[in-house]
This record gives structure tokens, C-alpha cells and sequence, in this order.
């Protein structure tokens, strides 16, 4: 496929800076530029004949260097010719969709290599001062995951918070994918989050009964783990899946799940379950027993019918022959292995010790899939899939952070959000945060200056901002220091 060709197909479906897809027509338009019209000015311009068809150059830096004779940025010679020809910058526009063209292009040439450095890296901590996008960049950097970008270049991206339109496209629609499909969870840590919460714990029911649950690390840790085995094995139908299988007969609105087991002439009923125990009633009478599924989960794995003896034999048996039946006739299809997200906000106000527990060492990148701890409560046999992310946001002006920084550092990489000014585009707030910024950064440093997310917008109320954003923050960095006149920062250079 020639550039021309590949960039026709591009163009079709990526849509421009402004979220659209241009038309046949307008594509035609953008080629003729690209094909005929710069480079005849170019060649009238410089007074040589090199330029023939743009489609022929490839060399990225080379087209920028032409660009930038296009462009009023830059003072270009060309750009009043392409403003008044071409109307609004036709040949400017249309050569940064080919330069664009190009980088994705290379971005796809070399993807296999830059996943496999991605898929090293699974614990990722976004830091920064206030304002600099961290909880914003966490759903950039999970989308930019899921399209198997380029470690590298995901991570210039992010700490240098760029708009980048090729990284952008479809950014949105993956990340509502990942939703949909339940694959990832937002939490946030506070001083009385525990491992009961994280991991799982002992919870009291509404009846005064102790009841032990999950936590969402281990609930998405669980899910994450399940679709490796599915993705890598075909051989077996697992235990949940079947008990899925045959609790499909449950009645629409109703909480019981009826189900008749036969066994010696006697019926009974399953009718209530939760994810840790079924529960049992004779068909005739009010008796009723609970049954472990972990206890019917081992039973199954390892097929042995009749393995209980005694008391609970007659719930637990008629119950694992018809799982195994199933496991029998049931073909389970291979998965394909998805990524699994953890998203922890403000890490660094929780108890890292005491939330994660003994889990502290199976998030490392080279213990994932390989090391099991037992879990204290449940006695369950736990590890953590290489297809789970744990992704954090961290403010750096915490004073909290130094309680946490050893135990993390090994086990996570730092990305440092920094403010990215020319996201601003009032120019009134943009001097403001300069300014602001300036004198931050002379006498407190660099981690606490003001991120460019306070100052966003073209009809940002800079009056507000200042008054009960911008203002309190500065009185906590600037408290009992005489030397800094808040009142003058904070003073309208402009006004008359």
C-alpha cells in the first residue's frame, strides 16, 4: 500500500482535532494539497524543482521543518499564501494529518516490541502537585494500556501531559469498554481503610450473623486470575461456571433459587446462595442446612463423588453429581486474556503496611502468577495474575507521602505529573500562573508548584479562582512566612 493509499484509509476513520471524520471530498482535497499544490510553491519558493509529491517524503522531522514554513507560529514565509488560498490553513492542516499519518504508522511498526516493555510494568504510581491532572491521566494511562502503547511512549506522554491526537482516538470508547466489561475498580485510601476492606475480612450481617467477605482487591485479583486460566487452558470447565450453568433456572424476581435434587426418593431445594455458601431446605419441612462452596469447589476439582460421609452427605453429593455431570458434557471455549485495573486515588493516605498485609511482596512484577500466600481469614491460596494493573495517584505536597515512600519505591514506578502551561489558553490566567508559579518555585520548589488544571478554560472566572482556590492553598504553603505578600501574587498586574 502506497503512503497515499494508507493515508486515504487513515483519514477515513481518525477523526481530526475537533472530533470529526472528514468526507470523501475533503480527503480528495487534503491529497491534492499533499500531491500538487505545496509542492509547486515550494519549488516556485525556493526557486528548484525537488518538490514533486509530499507522499514521497517519510522523514517526519523533514515534513515538521516544512510545516513550520506554513505556519504564523513560527513566522513562516508560506503562511500567507496557505491562509489566503487555501482558506484557514488548507496545506498546514492537511501536511500535519500526513505527519500524524506517519507517527501512527510507526507507532503499529514497531507495537510488538513496545508491549512486551508495557507488560513489565504493573504497579504505576501518578504523582504531583495539586491541579497537575493525576486523577485525570489515570484513565489516559489505562486506555493507552488496553491499545498496547509503548511504555515509552506512554510515559513521555503522560508526564509531560501532552494532547496527542493519535494516542487520543478512541481513548474514551476503550476506557467505557473496560467499565462495561467490569474490569476495573476505583477506590480510594483514607486512615481508616483496612486490609478487611482491601484484602477481605469478617463483616456482620443485618440478622447479628459474622459473615466473611471479599474485599475489591481480591474480588478483581480474583476476575483477573480466572480470565488467565480460561485464556491459556480449554481443558476444564470451571467450578463457578458451572454452578452459573445450573443456577440458570433461577426465577425472574425472585430470591430463591429452586432447583430439585433427586437422591434415594428424597427432592430438596436450593434457595438462597452467596458467593460463599449454599444454603439448603427439605422439600417437606422447615430444616434447612448451609453448605461451604469452597468445600464443594475442592469436591469438584477434584471429582470424587460421595467424598462427604455422614450428616451434610445427602445435601452435598446430589448437589456435586449434577456439577459434574455438567463438567462432563460442557466444552468451555479458550478466553482471550484481557487486562485487568486497580485504580488506588491518594495512596498515600492509607496504612500501606496494614492495608495490603502480606500481599506486599506478590504485587511485585516478578512474583506475579508465581508466588501464593494463605490468606488469614478464608485460608484460601491466593496470588496475584501478571494481567492485573495496580495504577495509584499520590499528592506530592502530602506531608504523609515520607511514610511510604520506602515501602513503595521497590514495588512501583513513579510517574511525576508536572503543570503543562500551554494547556492555558486565557491569557490572563496563564500570566497568573506563571507568576504564581515563579515565586513557588524560588522559595518552596518544585513539588509544590500550582498545576495548570486550576487556571483550564476559555471563559475561566480567574476572580473565583483566585479568591477560593488558589488563595487558601497559598496561605498553607505561605503560612506564618512574612516574606510573601499574598495579597501582591494575587493582584491583577493589568489592572489600571
Amino acid at each position: 500500500m502506497s503512503e497515499e493509499q494508507g493515508f486515504r484509509e487513515w483519514s477515513s476513520r481518525v477523526p481530526n482535532q475537533r472530533g470529526r471524520i472528514f468526507s470523501n471530498q475533503q480527503i480528495d482535497a487534503q491529497v491534492k494539497l499533499l500531491k500538487e499544490d505545496l509542492p509547486s510553491k515550494l519549488n516556485e519558493v525556493d526557486n528548484i524543482n525537488n518538490y514533486s509529491n509530499l507522499f514521497e517524503f517519510t522523514n517526519i522531522e523533514k515534513l515538521k521543518s516544512i510545516k513550520e514554513r506554513l505556519s504564523g507560529n513560527y513566522g513562516g514565509e508560506l503562511y500567507d499564501w496557505d491562509y489566503n488560498e487555501n482558506g484557514h490553513g488548507g496545506a498546514s492542516a492537511s501536511l500535519y494529518r500526513y505527519i500524524k499519518y506517519l507517527e501512527s504508522k510507526a507507532n503499529l511498526l514497531d507495537k510488538k516490541e513496545k508491549v512486551d516493555n508495557m507488560k513489565k510494568t504493573k504497579n504505576i504510581i501518578l504523582y504531583g502537585s495539586p491541579g497537575v491532572g493525576k486523577t485525570h491521566n489515570y484513565k489516559r494511562l489505562v486506555s493507552l494500556i488496553e491499545q498496547d502503547k509503548g511504555e515509552k511512549h506512554i510515559f513521555n506522554t503522560l508526564t509531560n501531559n501532552q494532547n496527542d491526537e493519535i494516542i487520543e482516538y478512541g481513548s474514551d470508547e476503550v476506557y467505557a469498554t473496560i467499565e462495561k466489561e467490569q474490569r476495573i475498580a476505583f477506590i480510594t485510601f483514607h486512615q481508616s481503610y483496612s486490609y478487611e476492606d482491601f484484602i477481605e475480612g469478617f463483616r456482620p450481617n443485618e440478622d447479628g450473623t459474622i459473615k466473611l467477605e471479599d474485599g475489591i482487591f481480591k474480588t478483581v485479583a480474583n476476575k483477573a486470575l480466572e480470565n488467565r486460566l480460561k485464556s491459556s487452558s480449554t481443558t476444564s470447565l470451571f467450578f463457578q461456571d458451572a454452578l452459573d450453568i445450573l443456577l440458570k433456572e433461577k426465577i425472574e424476581n425472585e430470591q430463591k433459587v429452586r432447583i430439585d435434587l433427586k437422591r434415594d426418593g428424597n427432592y430438596y431445594l436450593i434457595y438462597d446462595y452467596n458467593d460463599r455458601t449454599i444454603f439448603f431446605e427439605k422439600k417437606n419441612g422447615d430444616t434447612s442446612h448451609s453448605l461451604s462452596l469452597k468445600t464443594l469447589q475442592k469436591m469438584y476439582e477434584e471429582e470424587k463423588n460421595g467424598i462427604i460421609k455422614g450428616g451434610l452427605a445427602p445435601y452435598y453429593n446430589p448437589l456435586l453429581a449434577k456439577l459434574l455431570e455438567i463438567k462432563r458434557q460442557y466444552t468451555p471455549q479458550k478466553e482471550e486474556e484481557k487486562n485487568y485495573y486497580i485504580v488506588i486515588d491518594e495512596i498515600n493516605r492509607g496504612n500501606i503496611s496494614k492495608i495490603f498485609g502480606e500481599l506486599i511482596t506478590l504485587i511485585e512484577e516478578d512474583k506475579r502468577d508465581n508466588y501464593k500466600v494463605t490468606l488469614p481469614y478464608s485460608k484460601d491460596s491466593f496470588t496475584i495474575p501478571s494481567n492485573l494493573y495496580i495504577i495509584a495517584t499520590m499528592n506530592s505536597t502530602d506531608k504523609s507521602i515520607a511514610t511510604i515512600d520506602i515501602a513503595l519505591r521497590r514495588r512501583f514506578t513513579f510517574l511525576k505529573m508536572r503543570p503543562n502551561i500551554s494547556l492555558v489558553r486565557n491569557t490572563q490566567a496563564r500570566d497568573l500562573m506563571q507568576r504564581l508559579n515563579d515565586t513557588i518555585q524560588q522559595t518552596l520548589g518544585e513539588e509544590f508548584l500550582l498545576g495548570h488544571s486550576y487556571f483550564m478554560g476559555d471563559d475561566v472566572d480567574l476572580d473565583f479562582i483566585k479568591e477560593y482556590k488558589i488563595r487558601p492553598l497559598l496561605e498553607e504553603y505561605f503560612y506564618a512566612d512574612d516574606a510573601v505578600d499574598i495579597d501582591e501574587l494575587l493582584k491583577d498586574n493589568n489592572a489600571t
